[in-house]
């Protein structure tokens, strides 16, 4: 459990069902549907920053440090986890669609 950081995962589903509430008041859609859809674009969002950011000429590309095999097979992992995460979010904002 010393791995997770409880601290931004309650931030980011609190500001998202925030946001999935005020589209309900707004437009009368259910506010689990939008949360869990803004969560999907926030994560996918991550994903994206996350590989673009690692790649060569990125903000956190290290020659010798973020280029060996074990820090891309790390990348790799992160990428499975976290697409996994957004695919699981996608089942369940469809779920609470019908």
């Amino acid at each position: 459990m010393t791995d997770i950081d409880l601290k931004s995962v309650t931030i980011m589903v609190s500001v998202c069902s925030l946001v999935g509430g005020g589209i309900q008041y707004f437009t009368g859609f259910y506010w689990l549907t939008a949360a869990l859809l803004v969560m999907v674009a926030v994560l996918v969002n991550g994903l994206i920053i996350f590989n673009e950011d690692l790649d060569e000429k990125g903000f956190d590309h290290q020659e010798g440090i973020t280029d060996t095999p074990e820090a891309k097979a790390g990348q790799s992992r992160a990428n499975k986890v976290q697409v996994a995460i957004i695919v699981l979010l996608i089942i369940g904002a469809a779920w609470t669609y019908i």
